[in-house]
């Protein structure tokens, strides 16, 4: 096998494992505009092309990488100063790292060499200039059919801009310095602001300079403890990855990349220091957001549309200021940190009128103070936080992770987010997709490594929330359980069994004997049971089937519910510069609530995890061509045709008719 074989199979290997990994955390999760999913495979992906060498790289840039641990990074650092890797499989012999966290770190990470010939010499350009990379990305994307939108006059209330979606990026990355420029027209914006674009972001970052850890001037995200404080940019939740995920690995300061309009700070923010540090942020831009009243709006929507005229009337209307910082310490026995932020609002922020709206912030100033750790007490590890916010409101997490033997991992983890604990930048572990507030909870994830061939997963949470939620005017509680069983026979065969079972209560209003209206809880149940297999046929032939089965039991007054999904996907590679996947998915189920999720490929850095409901079939095509070392390409068709209904979607992204399709096409240009 040719060098350029060798290396256009790893590219695609690291990226089969990338979308794995964010396929196993957002299993059955829509991913919509307003979520952190592209944040987070942003990450990975750059993780993935700056990754991390294990001879040589700091306890901080290891825990970047998914699958290590505090526990696992000292374990490679005590190894490595006996004996330096050689060769990546290497890692399995670090105490702790078996096949299976092996497979989960491998795409992220590299023997290297010595990379610090300059380290000394700022002002040599050669330093600045170490591994530097420029890429220039764009992408267009477009639903085919009119949609409602599109029909209905600017007066009245219709789209202003083209059903096109447009999206550039420009950057240049390397191991010190980094620039990143990013730019994005929703499908219904006019095309204006900056270069055309409705939305930018920009930033420059200064990374690894000895004392001074990170510096960004421009838009910057922080993830910060176990993120309750601070956490903005993605993270891992509740997936099939039932052990090292609940327990987060702070990743500091970073420069902001997404095209998540709500998701970054805007300003200058750094880390200095050793292995004491400090870091400290100063932020300040506008935001969207609803108008109540003269000088009073709700919170600032995370969708960032400007489609119609009283969108843009709106666009950007209000005002945010935060600072503040942290301090972390890192010690033979872990890791202690501190982290307090201000804020205030340029108009007063008034909370929705909904009961579950009760204990959100209200007012124009706020802040939140927090402590956490993470340590190792023999053969465990230690984690958690615990955050104030300024109405006095506390939350906070603990966990533990171990093995069991060598073949069995367990992770342990309890939450307790008081109903009055407002962290509007926080994002702790939970069942709700929110900022951590109103929830209470215990989580434990098991995995067990049978044989070289099979290994079984399962999951336990146990939650409740002391005040009313979105859909639910009373306290509630819930039970999700998820069990799997991946089994490799060959080395091209994969199999996976995979059973799932959440309890949550839900509100139903009836009319009593009296003929009045009264609201009772009662218990919903969804159940999911998967069967999936994989066959790398030959080197240019995978294919991959899977049936998945949900059932929703009769409660309440709904009626037993069901769905179905069946898919064949074939991916033919039949050479190093072409590869095509392929899907055809039939899907059938009664009701949204019986709905079934796939997860989907795309295009390079977009994230498709669909939601199908009703009966139909739904199609698509990637192609993915690089027709040379420094230009790619993608194009993507998709088409999903319903059997019963002539209506799809609602509002003014409703269509008329049966079938709706996408395009998207996309070139990348690497310098």
């Amino acid at each position: 096998m040719t060098p350029v074989h060798l290396i256009a199979q790893q590219q695609d290997s690291t990226r089969t494992k990338i979308r794995s990994q964010i396929e196993r955390s957002f299993n059955e999760v829509e991913l919509g505009e307003d979520d952190n999913g592209e944040q987070l495979l942003l990450f990975l992906e750059e993780l993935a092309a700056n990754p991390v060498n294990v001879n040589s790289a700091s306890i901080d840039r290891l825990l970047q990488v998914p699958g290590f641990n505090l526990k696992l990074a000292q374990a490679l650092i005590r190894y490595r100063s006996a004996q330096p890797l050689e060769q990546i499989t290497d890692l399995m012999k670090v105490p702790g790292i078996g096949r299976v966290t092996f497979e989960r770190m491998s795409a992220f990470v590299t023997i290297g060499g010595s990379t610090e010939r300059f380290r000394a010499l700022y002002l040599n350009p050669d330093y600045w200039t170490q591994n530097l990379k420029p890429e220039y990305l764009i992408r267009y994307q477009q639903v085919l059919e009119e949609q409602e939108g599109y029909k209905r006059r600017e007066s009245e209330g219709g789209y202003i801009g083209s059903a096109a979606k447009v999206y550039q990026r420009i950057r240049v990355a390397g191991k010190h310095l980094q620039f990143n420029m990013t730019q994005e027209k929703d499908a219904g914006e006019p095309w204006g602001g900056g270069l055309g674009f409705d939305y930018t972001s920009a930033h420059l970052a200064l990374k690894d300079n000895g004392w001074l850890k990170d510096f960004v001037i421009g838009d910057f995200a922080l993830n910060m403890g176990q993120g309750l404080v601070m956490w903005n940019g993605g993270a891992f939740g509740k997936g099939r990855e039932v052990v090292g995920t609940v327990g987060k690995n702070e990743r500091g300061v970073r420069g902001y990349s997404s095209a998540q309009e709500s998701g970054a700070f805007r300003g200058v923010a750094f880390t200095y220091g050793g292995d004491v540090e400090l870091t400290g942020f100063y932020s300040r831009r506008n935001f969207t957001a609803s108008i109540v009243g003269e000088d009073s709006t709700r919170f600032p929507s995370s969708a960032g549309f400007h489609r119609t005229q009283s969108e843009r009337d709106r666009r950007y209307n209000t005002g945010h200021t935060l600072w503040g910082g942290r301090v972390r310490a890192v010690h033979p026995y872990g890791i202690f940190g501190a982290t307090y932020y201000g804020t205030r609002f340029d108009d007063y922020i008034v909370k929705g009128s909904a009961l579950s709206a009760r204990y959100y912030f209200e007012g124009k100033n706020h802040s939140v103070a927090g402590l956490d750790y993470k340590g190792i007490f023999g053969q465990v590890l230690f984690f958690g936080e615990v955050a104030r916010s300024e109405n006095g409101g506390i939350g906070w997490v603990s966990g533990l992770e171990t093995s069991l033997g060598s073949a069995t991992d367990l992770s342990l983890l309890y939450r307790d987010y008081a109903k009055d604990f407002q962290s509007i930048y926080g994002a702790g572990f939970g069942e709700q997709s929110s900022a951590p507030q109103n929830e209470e909870g215990f989580y434990i994830g098991l995995r067990h490594v049978l044989n070289r061939k099979t290994v079984i997963g399962l999951y336990a949470d146990q939650y409740q929330f002391e005040a009313p939620i979105s859909g639910i005017d009373q306290p509630s509680q819930g039970f999700d359980i998820l069990a799997d069983i991946e089994w490799n026979p060959t080395q091209s065969m994969n199999t996976l069994v995979l059973f799932r079972m959440e309890t949550k209560d839900k509100e139903e209003i009836f009319t009593n004997n009296e003929g009045r209206d009264e609201s009772r809880v009662y218990n919903s149940k969804r159940i999911s049971a998967r069967i999936q297999l994989a066959y790398q046929q030959t080197r240019s032939l995978r294919w991959r089937t899977r049936f998945e089965q949900v059932w929703v039991p009769a409660a309440g007054g709904e009626e037993q519910q069901r769905g179905v999904l069946l898919y064949q996907d074939l991916r033919i590679q039949p050479n190093t510069k072409l590869k095509i996947d392929v899907r055809v998915t039939l899907f059938d189920t009664d009701s949204f609530d019986a709905r079934v999720y796939q997860f989907e490929n795309d295009l390079l850095y977009v994230l498709s995890n669909k939601a199908l409901s009703d009966t139909g079939k739904r199609m698509y095509a990637v192609v993915n061509y690089e027709w040379s070392e420094n230009v790619e390409f993608w194009l993507k068709y998709s088409i999903t045709q319903f059997q019963n209904k002539q209506v799809i979607s609602t509002g003014l992204n409703q269509i008329i008719g049966d079938t709706r399709s996408d395009i998207g096409a996309q070139m990348r240009l690497k310098f």
